[in-house]
């Protein structure tokens, strides 16, 4: 696919405001937390910054809600098709919702400069940037153009440069994005991008979304995990907690292999939290048993109803295996859970999904290799 496409080079998208009415939408939500908010430019004056952080939070936990997903989902689906080459894509999970106050600098509050390749972001990934207020001068998004991003990569990476130098020659190269409420910012990841210290007296309030397009390398942003479909929403069917749980981690797959037991079943611990269910014992996979014969037997074990592993991507990398597990779980009216995907298999319509997401898994070269960000 083309990495590099001039519709996500530093452009402008409108879009209609009256329909996609963001502003009036994230102030109704952080007025549930704060009823004294008037505006969203004027919160500095009434929240303190300990306040604002916790007011942060508040408004990341809405991304969650089924409102936003929809709202999102209409507000993608109606400008995403015309801003790719193929149908099928993917939509970032969870927003990442920003408030910029003046003098954030003084409050640690400062974001890098950084590209998306840095934070672990493909070349297949693409991000729309929307503010919700006026974005101007030094409160606003500071952009490079791309042949400076590539230029200060490469020099940054090989000459090792600290934190200081990094900052400074990316302020003597960065302009501020200019929008207004019904406008977003569309670039890709090998565009480097940051903040200043903001000396305007309104604080700047955005959103950033991430699409995935079906072919392109996504990094450490997997499909089924940080990206969801348009229209898929969490797996809210009522879970049988009578039934006889046992969890599954392993270490066989190249996904899960660097990740360490403590990590997988936190991530399995805090799904059985929220569902109630009480796991009977905890099982493991033994190293290098790549088809998994440990997960094959659990599944058809007599007692056993339920499974819950950390994620899709715990199961075999050949896909032949895969599907013989799933279909078998299916066979043997054992539920699988996945918990970083926040979806199950229960029945033939859960594994048409799951054949989806990996649909859009292949072999997903780092980008530092692609674009030759060597030492």
């Amino acid at each position: 696919m083309h990495y590099f496409d001039p519709k996500w080079n530093n452009k402008t998208l409108d879009y209609d405001l009256q329909t996609h009415d963001w502003p009036t939408f994230w102030l109704n939500v952080a007025k549930e937390k704060f009823p004294q908010i008037e505006t969203l430019e004027t919160i500095h004056k009434v929240l303190t910054p300990i306040q604002i952080s916790e007011l942060g939070r508040h408004l990341q936990f809405a991304c969650d809600r089924p409102e936003f997903m929809d709202r999102v989902d209409a507000f993608y689906s109606q400008y995403v098709p015309d801003l790719i080459d193929d149908n099928d894509w993917m939509v970032q999970r969870f927003f990442t919702i920003r408030m910029v106050i003046p003098n954030q600098a003084k409050e640690g509050r400062l974001l890098a400069f950084h590209q998306g390749v840095w934070v672990g972001n493909g070349l297949g990934l693409r991000t729309i940037w929307t503010p919700f207020t006026k974005c101007y001068e030094s409160n606003s998004m500071q952009m490079l153009e791309r042949n400076t991003s590539e230029r200060i990569t490469y020099d940054s990476i090989k000459e090792d440069w600290n934190y200081d130098t990094l900052q400074q020659e990316c302020v003597k190269h960065c302009w501020p994005v200019t929008l207004e409420p019904g406008q977003s910012h569309l670039f890709d990841q090998t565009i480097v991008h940051g903040n200043v210290n903001n000396e305007t007296d309104i604080t700047r309030w955005s959103m950033d979304g991430r699409i995935l397009i079906k072919g392109g390398d996504y990094h450490r942003k997997l499909p089924g995990g940080y990206f969801r479909f348009p229209g898929e929403r969490p797996d809210e069917r009522v879970i049988d907690t009578n039934k006889l749980w046992i969890s599954y981690a392993g270490w066989n797959s190249k996904w899960s292999k660097e990740l360490p037991l403590p990590m997988q079943r936190r991530v399995i611990n805090d799904y059985c939290e929220k569902h109630s269910i009480k796991i009977n014992d905890y099982q493991f996979e033994n190293e290098y048993f790549d088809l998994m014969p440990g997960l094959e037997q659990y599944i058809g074990l007599e007692k056993v109803d339920g499974i819950v592993l950390c994620s899709i991507y715990c199961l075999p990398d050949n896909p032949f295996k895969r599907h013989e597990l799933l279909q078998k779980a299916l066979d043997c009216n054992v539920e699988l859970h996945f918990a970083n995907e926040l979806c199950s298999l229960r029945d033939e319509k859960d594994l048409e999904h799951i054949k989806r997401i990996f649909g859009f898994v292949h072999d997903n070269v780092p980008p530092n290799e692609v674009l030759g960000f060597k030492k």
